[in-house]
C-alpha cells in the first residue's frame, strides 16, 4: 500500500497524511501531478490511500473505495433526539452511563449510536480485527465533518482497539462491561448496495464462534447481544432469545448473564 494526497494538498491535509502514514509505518508519497494509476505503476502497489480535505479514502484495484462515514448513525441519532426509539438500544437495554463493548466494530455506526445513548458518563469500546479498517475508522471518527453536534460528540467518545475480539475478550476482567455486542458481517445483507458496500471487501468474514460468545458472557455484566440478518440462525445455535423479529430486516437476540446486581 502507498499513501499520498490529493493534487493540491493544504498543510492540514499534509499533516493528516503524515499521521496516517506513521500509524501504517509507511512514508507519504508526493503526489505531484500524477494520477493514481501512474502512482500504482510507478511503485507497483495495488492499494492507494488518498488523503484529501474530505478525509482518507482507500482505493484498491478491483474493489470499491473504502472510506469512513457514519452510515445509519446520523439519522438514527436525529430520531433519538426527536424522542423516537432505537431497536438496537432497546435490545441491549442501554442506559446513560453504561459501558458497552462493540466486539465487531466495522464502520462503527452502531458504536456511534451506543456512544450517543450512554452519554458523557458512559464508555464505548469498539474492537476491529482488520488493521486498515481499525486505523481508518478511528481516523474518521476524529476527522469526519459532521454537521450535528450530537453526532460529533458521540464519534469523539468511541475508543477503537485493533485486534481479534476473542483475544481482547480473554484479556478483560469479569463483568467489566455492561453489554457486549456482536454484529458479524452478514453473509447476505440488504445493505450491500448502501453504506457498508465498501467495507465488505476489506472485512473479516469469519463466523462468530462459541468460545467468543462464552468469553463475552463472562465479560458482560448484564447481557450479550447478537445482530444478524433476518435469514440468520446464529441465535438458535448459541441459545439466544430473539428480540422483535417480525417485519425487521435484521434480528437482534440476547442472552442474560449472571452478573446483575
Amino acid at each position: 500500500m502507498l499513501i499520498t494526497t490529493g493534487l493540491e494538498p493544504s498543510e492540514e491535509t499534509r499533516r493528516h497524511a503524515a499521521e496516517l502514514a506513521a500509524q501504517f509505518g509507511l512514508p507519504v508519497v508526493e503526489r505531484g501531478g500524477s494520477s493514481i494509476e501512474e502512482l500504482r505503476r510507478r511503485y507497483g502497489e495495488a492499494e492507494v490511500l488518498i488523503v484529501t480535505a474530505k478525509g482518507a479514502r482507500l482505493e484498491a484495484e478491483g474493489k470499491r473505495p473504502f472510506f469512513f462515514h457514519p452510515n445509519t448513525a446520523a439519522f438514527r441519532i436525529k430520531r433519538l433526539e426527536r424522542g423516537d426509539t432505537d431497536t438496537m438500544l432497546a435490545a441491549c437495554q442501554i442506559h446513560p452511563g453504561d459501558r458497552v463493548l462493540d466486539a465487531t466494530l466495522g464502520l462503527g455506526a452502531d458504536a456511534i449510536v451506543f456512544a450517543h445513548a450512554v452519554g458523557r458518563t458512559g464508555r464505548v469500546v469498539g474492537i476491529e480485527s482488520e488493521k486498515r479498517i481499525a486505523i481508518l475508522v478511528a481516523d474518521g471518527l476524529r476527522h469526519y465533518p459532521a454537521d450535528s453536534e450530537a453526532l460529533r460528540e458521540a464519534m469523539g467518545r468511541i475508543e477503537v482497539r485493533h485486534g481479534h475480539h476473542l483475544d481482547i475478550l480473554k484479556g478483560l476482567p469479569d463483568r467489566s462491561f455492561d453489554v457486549v455486542y456482536f454484529d458479524p458481517m452478514f453473509v447476505r445483507t440488504v445493505h450491500d448496495s448502501t453504506g457498508i458496500a465498501g467495507i465488505r471487501e476489506h472485512a473479516n468474514m469469519a463466523p462468530l464462534d462459541a468460545e467468543a460468545v462464552e468469553e463475552a458472557l463472562r465479560v458482560a455484566k448484564r447481557r450479550v447481544v447478537l445482530k444478524e440478518g433476518k435469514a440468520g440462525r446464529l441465535y438458535e445455535r448459541f441459545g439466544f432469545t430473539p428480540f422483535r423479529t417480525r417485519g425487521h430486516q435484521v434480528v437482534y437476540s440476547y442472552k442474560e448473564t449472571d452478573g446483575g446486581e
